[in-house]
């Protein structure tokens, strides 16, 4: 496709949508919502994921993992770390109780899971 022909196509479709009634945006809506549930259903499927480093065990895997995630971390600038923190802000204002008191539990159970080495790093980096 030529450039022209893709300027032609995007301004059809421009006006196709700018033409529709509310019924049929709300059914083209519905229907891109049914095909993309069917997509995920169909292509979710029981395949096993991918394992990452399969040479390393699963503690060296999930220390490996947590440098990664640390590297990252510090590597971020700060309009990505006040990005996130905005997300994750959001995220939690739109949870549920339900979601909010589980989230509680679970980061009270991995408090106290934590090791003191682990419980000293986590006191160094605030």
């Amino acid at each position: 496709m030529t450039e022209e022909q893709r300027e032609k196509t995007k301004e059809s479709n421009k006006r196709y949508l700018q033409n529709m009634t509310e019924e049929q945006k709300e059914e083209r809506k519905v229907k891109r919502n049914e095909y993309q549930r069917e997509y995920y259903e169909r292509n979710r499927g029981d395949r096993p994921r991918r394992i990452l480093f399969p040479n390393l065990t699963e503690e060296e895997r999930k220390e490996k993992k947590r440098e990664d995630n640390k590297r990252y971390r510090q590597n971020m600038t700060k309009e990505q770390k006040e990005k996130l923190k905005e997300y994750d802000k959001r995220r939690y204002q739109n949870m549920t109780k339900e979601q909010k008191e589980k989230k509680k539990e679970y980061l009270k159970r991995r408090y106290q899971n934590r090791t003191e080495e682990q419980k000293e790093e986590r006191k160094e980096r605030r």
